[in-house]
């Protein structure tokens, strides 16, 4: 089967990126190339991240492309889809001629290796110290600390994400769908419980939602099927300098795929890709992505979706 469609569509979004950030070079696209090209011809099971917001941002169009074409369908080799994947890739590599592009090529952080036979162990909030740097009268007003859990899953699937206190439920929505590594949807609401008075006129605010630590509050999104989670307030603090929010500080395995239907049919499509004497195995790992990993969990790949969605932070006044 022929690359030419799917090489087409990562370099549209690779100069996509370009366009929304001059300071990528020819040189980064080619490096991003390469990441890839490892990515699939290794059989990694994280997507390559780089130290540069800029090179992040192209290194997620391009995965959003492979990703996106996958669930529709639209590639289906007759071999493995990771070695499709990597030859696409070379192609464009070879295509722009790397070695005589004079461009010097960014180097990949490694991607996290995680083991798929035991569950990744929750990634822990950053305890670095940083100094009593507040901005006056934050219009963001307070720095909420968030936990949202995907309801009925064992083991638990959750996030723990810090959300400005005035974020729009609009905003929030999309902040969970980032962080927790949906694909995104305009169907969904909000469910706190009746007693909870929000506001008679206006959008509600994330502190409308959860006033207090310790309240809680539902949410779902229909894309296929319906989806719950809970979203529970553990902390109310300020905003750090130097930092900005949204951010995800820990969670604990990956998001399910959303056109598995449901939390039990996900349960028992992962039963079954551990059973390689299973009628169904192979059409499951078919169907998933080759480095789908039920246990790991990428916060890096969590928070350049969060980028996306964020606010911008302030830069403290030193």
């Amino acid at each position: 089967m022929s690359t030419d469609n799917l090489q087409q569509a990562l370099a549209n979004a690779a100069a996509q990126a370009r366009e929304q950030h001059p300071e990528l070079t020819v040189g980064d696209v080619e490096a991003a190339y390469a990441a890839y090209h490892r990515h699939f011809e290794l059989h990694q099971d994280e997507p390559p991240v780089s130290d540069r917001p800029a090179v992040d941002e192209l290194l997620l169009a391009l995965w959003d492309v492979i990703v996106d074409r996958e669930e529709q369908g639209m590639d289906d080799p007759a071999d493995v889809l990771d070695a499709y994947y990597a030859a696409a890739f070379s192609a464009l590599l070879s295509a722009n001629d790397n070695e005589d592009s004079g461009h010097p090529v960014v180097a990949m952080s490694p991607p996290v290796e995680v083991a798929p036979q035991e569950p990744a162990p929750p990634l822990e909030e950053d305890d670095e110290a940083v100094a009593d740097i507040v901005a006056p009268d934050d219009p963001r007003g307070h720095i909420y600390t968030v936990r949202v859990s995907l309801d009925g899953s064992d083991p638990e699937i959750w996030r723990r994400i810090l959300i400005p206190s005035t974020v729009p439920q609009t905003e929030l929505h999309y902040i969970i769908q980032a962080a927790m590594g949906w694909r995104g949807t305009e169907q969904y609401q909000f469910l706190p419980p009746q007693e909870r008075d929000l506001p008679t006129s206006g959008e509600p605010l994330l502190k409308d939602l959860l006033p207090t630590i310790g309240d809680d509050c539902g949410y779902e999104f229909d894309r296929g099927a319906t989806w719950y989670h809970h979203l529970l307030l553990e902390d109310i603090g300020e905003a750090e300098g130097r930092r900005h929010y949204p951010v995800c500080t820990a969670g604990q395995r990956a998001c399910p795929p959303e056109d598995v239907g449901s939390l039990r049919e996900y349960e028992e499509m992962i039963a079954k890709m551990q059973d390689p004497t299973n009628d169904e195995y192979r059409e499951m790992a078919g169907w998933l992505t080759q480095d789908f990993n039920p246990a790991a969990f990428n916060i890096e790949q969590a928070n350049l979706r969060l980028g996306r969605h964020g606010q911008v932070g302030f830069q403290a006044v030193v």
